[in-house]
């Protein structure tokens, strides 16, 4: 006989002979060893890297601590200005004559070329008149500001280093998925060197600028890691830690990456030109509600609604009219009002651009084309069509508040008044430290959105014999500053 089969027949006998049952043992074996792996695999899904260390000991290197200073002007009762989440000023008095005030803040950045190019935020350097950079080993170079873009909050430094530097790679950020482990370092408080962990919350957050498409994450930053990267498990840089959300302005978990797609493009523009080119519609636009969406038979609630159109712009010139609601831009869908101007700058200029436009209930394609995008100052001069109203009471020239003027002065988009643009050398308000740009909300506890409502009230205080009306300005979120003015009437 086989000696296998001898020695099968011996088990199965001993096996039976003490009345254990071979099929049914060998189904709870299977059985067991199933549950176990199953506990093995989702520990291991859980628990994520055991340590960050190789990483963060490798990459640390070329992350920099940035400091700098620089000047602000002030103005006589003037509320200090917001302060970046990120920034860590050592602010000097408050001054109470026009004057300026040296700041000093503290931020991170990155080295991109091992010839001393480094990224940062453009808030962390934004009216610095020296900028240095700390590496890790204690090395201090002198860094030059070589561009900035506002618009994405991100600025190009370069140094002269004596060797060559560890240089960073960008990576995909499209790849960064909700639920991926991230790392950040940075220099929190000044701290420098600071290594946190957690993972990629959300993506395509939006915070008020034209071009928002923020990557959440919960790994803790704070004031002192704006301009520093976030990195994904490989070392590559995948975002610029920009921004948080947080009461006290400590983290709580809830902070913004420019996501390194973005970057790299900016960043490439900024090396090659020293400024970035963006394409061009000229359109002011809206939310769609959804009774508007109902109202002009959308289907759903989507796109972006023209409420004007700049002068001798592209979308004038091939068509676009006001009321047209613009849903798709070269073949992608205009999910909101937000998603249009990513969507145009990211086009290339001079290109016609196919844009999709519902327009008394039909869709109607439209071919334009593309210009390259003014400055915001061009812009603002473009909108305001020199159409600023004189107040000879106030002795100044108003006119309405524009999209354009939001977005220069990082105004909430809610926001209605009218700007300043000129004030008489006699003007009553000039003598209080009032100044072109500043905006007006109210008058008389009555809201002002426009010239004419300026025109009608200041009409209306003089019909009833004043001769001092309340003017209110608005002085920051939830800051409102209180002028009486006295009227000039001859």
């Amino acid at each position: 006989m086989d000696r296998d089969c001898l020695c099968s027949n011996w088990f199965n006998y001993n096996l039976v002979s003490k009345g254990i049952d071979l099929m049914n043992l060998l189904r709870n074996i299977s059985i067991y060893i199933i549950v176990l792996l199953s506990m093995v695999q989702t520990a291991h899904s859980f628990t994520g890297p055991n340590s960050f260390s190789d990483l963060a000991e490798r990459l640390s290197p070329s992350v920099v601590n940035i400091s700098t200073t620089g000047t602000v002007k002030t103005n006589q009762n003037s509320q200090p200005s917001l302060e970046d989440f990120f920034n860590f000023p050592f602010n000097a008095p408050r001054q109470q004559q026009p004057s300026e005030r040296t700041v000093q803040s503290l931020g991170s950045g990155f080295v991109i070329s091992e010839d001393g190019y480094i990224v940062t935020n453009n808030h962390v350097v934004e009216n610095a008149t020296d900028i240095t950079a700390t590496f890790t080993d204690g090395l201090k170079l002198e860094a030059v500001l070589i561009a900035t873009d506002k618009e994405t909050d991100l600025a190009l430094l370069k140094v002269e280093p004596e060797k060559r530097l560890p240089a960073l790679s960008f990576g995909d950020s499209d790849s960064a998925k909700v639920g991926n482990w991230v790392m950040a370092i940075g220099n929190p408080y000044g701290l420098g060197g600071t290594v946190t962990a957690g993972i990629v919350s959300a993506r395509g957050r939006m915070l008020g600028g034209r071009y928002d498409n923020f990557i959440q994450t919960d790994a803790s930053i704070n004031r002192g890691n704006s301009g520093g990267p976030l990195f994904d498990l490989d070392g590559n840089v995948i975002g610029v830690n920009t921004a948080i959300i947080s009461p006290s302005g400590g983290s709580i978990g809830i902070g913004f990456a420019i996501p390194s797609n973005l970057v790299k493009n900016i960043i490439d523009q900024l090396q090659t030109n020293g400024e970035i080119e963006r394409a061009w519609l000229g359109v002011r636009i809206q939310e769609v509600s959804d009774e508007i969406a109902q109202s002009v038979g959308l289907k759903k609630t989507y796109g972006a609604l023209v409420q004007g159109l700049t002068p001798d712009s592209p979308a004038l010139k091939d068509g676009i009219q006001e009321g047209d609601i613009i849903i798709e831009f070269n073949g992608q869908e205009v999910e909101s009002v937000k998603t249009l101007p990513r969507l145009v700058a990211g086009a290339e200029i001079g290109r016609s651009a196919k844009v999709l436009v519902w327009r008394n209930e039909r869709e109607v394609m439209l071919s334009v084309n593309l210009g390259k995008q003014p400055s915001l100052d061009e812009l603002a001069a473009i909108e305001s069509n020199d159409n600023s109203v004189f107040i000879k009471e106030l002795g100044i020239k108003v006119r309405k508040l524009s999209n354009y003027d939001k977005s220069s002065l990082k105004l909430a988009p809610a926001l209605e008044g009218v700007i300043i643009t000129e004030l008489n050398q006699d003007s009553f308000l000039l003598r209080q430290n009032i100044s072109p740009d500043e905006i007006i909300i109210e008058i008389q506890n009555r809201p002002v959105k426009s010239e004419s409502d300026v025109l009608s009230i200041i009409k209306d205080v003089v019909a009833d014999g004043k001769e001092n009306v309340l003017i209110v300005f608005y002085g920051g979120p939830n800051t409102r500053k209180y002028i009486g003015a006295k009227l000039s009437l001859d």
